[in-house]
């Protein structure tokens, strides 16, 4: 019995001593294989009961901005940039990998840690992620960035212009055609003269004088439609293809409205009292009588199509009308016969205000005015109907985008000013003192 026992020991130990000399589950490789950064805090400005800035700190997790992980150049990196504000000095993460993984710092790279998924690591700094093999045969290092957004993402930023060569009109208006932008108006001698410039970098050319134009009945109101300015003077709208040299090209015309960039026509209303249009400025057709209450001076037009059917072509017309408290605002299809007035919102605070210099713009998906005095931008989001203040502490049903405010110093600005959006995305305001801002939204495509 006992010759049994000793014949069994012996195997047993046979069996362990084959098992601590099997290497077979040992291997070469090194990998990370996956990577998501854990909770974190975010930072952002706010307002207290009591109105006052504060800061209060928003949970968010990594898994909302995946990890690529690029095994060709030992990268791993977030493509879409955390939010601006993004504390990752104490940030937990998980990884995946084949083989022991351990990480250090860039600035103390002699010291190296073995990677737990408890550990709080300070992705602010310079990072690299390490794997060993299970063979100690090789190792393989990641660098490891964590992008964050410098600047809040939907946040409007301005820079001051060069006003080189920048000339003092009054009753301005702008437009821009290609990659230059144009500043139209009366000089201090009566004449109507334009400044331009390139959109990118350049000097004003000073006041140009225009001919053809007669400064005594010109509103200096002027639109780009198909590479051509287009204007009235008098009766007649006029033509031009260099902003400075002007003809004739159709009479018996009260007004013209101004075109955006999207819009395949040119409306205008005649002195008969009726809405006409022209898509080569040769042949006029008529849409229909001048309805009741339509804007009876300068007028801004926007067109683009239905984002549930690009077929159909929505029309938004805003401009001052006889009611002297209120804007007036109409919409058609391009499916229907007639205008139709946008209701006025029940709540006052939802209107667009009949402001002097009553300026209105496409940007960014949205329709923006601006008005003398330049307090806010006002915003619509549903084709003229309800116009939202863009207050930078929006704490009211009738305040949103608080992030799209003027520059400081032109806040409260009372006299005359021009505004307009170039092919960039930029948006450009001058004053009639002289002064000339650019502003964007900064997001990751700008």
């Amino acid at each position: 019995m006992r010759g049994r026992y000793i014949i069994l020991l012996a195997a047993l130990l046979s069996c362990v001593s084959c098992l601590k000399e099997d290497n077979s589950y040992k291997t070469p490789q090194a990998a990370i294989t996956s990577f998501t950064i854990g909770y974190y805090n975010v930072k952002v400005h706010d307002l207290n009961i009591h109105g006052r800035d504060t800061v209060v700190n928003v949970r968010e997790g990594g898994v909302m901005y995946p990890m690529t992980i690029d095994q060709i150049n030992n990268r791993i990196f977030n493509a879409d940039s955390m939010a601006y504000g993004s504390v990752l000095t104490k940030v937990t993460s998980t990884v995946n990998g084949n083989g022991t993984i351990g990480y250090r710092y860039l600035d103390d790279p002699t010291n190296e840690y073995l990677w737990r998924s408890v550990d709080s690591i300070d992705f602010t700094r310079g990072l690299q992620f390490m794997v060993k093999s299970t063979d100690d045969s090789y190792t393989r290092v990641y660098d490891v960035q964590v992008n964050v957004r410098k600047v809040f993402p939907d946040s409007l930023h301005w820079s001051v212009r060069d006003t080189v060569g920048f000339p003092v009109l009054s009753g301005i208006s702008s437009a821009v055609r290609n990659d230059s932008v144009f500043c139209f108006g009366i000089d201090s001698m009566g004449t109507p003269s334009v400044s331009f410039r390139p959109v990118s970098a350049g000097n004003w050319n000073g006041a140009n004088p225009m001919t053809g134009i007669n400064g005594s009945d010109w509103n200096s109101r002027v639109t780009v439609f198909n590479g051509k300015f287009y204007t009235v003077s008098g009766n007649s709208v006029c033509i031009s293809s260099d902003a400075v040299n002007w003809s004739n090209v159709k009479t018996g015309i009260k007004s013209l409205l101004l075109a955006d960039a999207g819009c395949t026509e040119l409306w205008a209303v005649s002195q008969d009292s009726n809405l006409i249009k022209s898509s080569d400025m040769t042949e006029w057709d008529t849409i229909q009588r001048i309805p009741a209450n339509f804007p009876d001076s300068a007028a801004f037009m926007f067109s683009y199509p239905l984002s549930t059917n690009a077929s159909i072509t929505r029309t938004v017309i805003a401009g001052l009308a006889d009611d002297s408290l209120n804007a007036s605002v109409w919409t058609i299809l391009s499916s229907d016969i007639a205008l139709t007035q946008v209701d006025m919102p029940a709540d006052k605070e939802l209107r667009l205000p009949a402001l002097d210099y009553l300026t209105v713009f496409s940007y960014d998906g949205a329709l923006f005015s601006l008005g003398q005095g330049l307090e806010h931008f006002r915003q619509s989001n549903d084709n003229g109907l309800t116009w939202y203040k863009c207050d930078r502490y929006a704490e009211d049903y009738s305040s949103w985008n608080r992030f799209m405010q003027l520059p400081e110093s032109l806040q409260g600005y009372d006299a005359g000013f021009t505004a307009t959006v170039d092919g960039k995305g930029y948006m450009w305001i001058m004053t009639d003192d002289g002064r000339v801002w650019r502003g964007a939204i900064s997001r990751l495509t700008k």
